[in-house]
């Protein structure tokens, strides 16, 4: 029963580290290309129509960058860690 709930409390808090992780991640894409808009166009610089679009067309293959997937680590590498030391620990 304690590895249930070792399982479960892992899981919530490595999906509540990986939603900020997340949200961090696409905040800071966000705010690079909004700064690049108005680096490329200074005269429509601030929030506008054209940049919204700009950056939502942007973000459309952020999902499937390399730094976006690396993200999903924060549920393998606890994980793994996790049960090699209960591995270690029980077979000594």
């Amino acid at each position: 029963m304690a590895i249930i709930r070792l399982a479960v409390v892992l899981f919530i808090v490595e999906a509540v580290f990986y939603v900020m992780i997340s949200v961090y991640l696409r905040s800071t894409k966000t705010e690079a290309l909004e700064e690049e808009w108005d680096r490329r166009h200074p005269e429509r610089a601030g929030d506008s129509p054209e940049r919204r679009t700009f950056v939502q067309r942007s973000m459309t293959g952020f999902r499937k960058t390399l730094k976006a997937r690396l993200v999903a680590l924060v549920f393998v590498v606890p994980t793994i860690a996790i049960v090699a030391i209960a591995w270690f620990v029980n077979v000594q």
